[in-house]
C-alpha cells in the first residue's frame, strides 16, 4: 500500500468521524437544552403579556406583605 493511498484513507476516515462527531454533538445540545427550554418559553410570555405577570407579582407582593409575621 503506497503512501497516497494510505493517506486518502486517513483522510477519509477523518472526515467521517468528524460527521459523527458533529451528529453526536446536535444530539448533546438537543439533550441538554431541553430541561431549559421552560424557561425560555416562559420568558418568552411575559415578555409578550407582560401586565398580566406584572399585576400577578403585584398581588402575590401585597398578599405577603399584608400576613402577619
Amino acid at each position: 500500500m503506497s503512501d497516497l493511498e494510505t493517506r486518502q484513507q486517513l483522510l477519509a476516515a477523518a472526515e467521517r468521524h468528524e460527521q459523527e462527531l458533529e451528529h453526536a454533538l446536535v444530539d448533546l445540545e438537543r439533550a441538554v437544552w431541553r430541561p431549559f427550554a421552560l424557561g425560555e418559553q416562559l420568558g418568552e410570555r411575559i415578555s409578550t403579556h407582560p401586565v398580566p405577570w406584572l399585576l400577578a407579582t403585584v398581588l402575590v407582593g401585597f398578599w405577603l406583605g399584608s400576613r402577619s409575621r
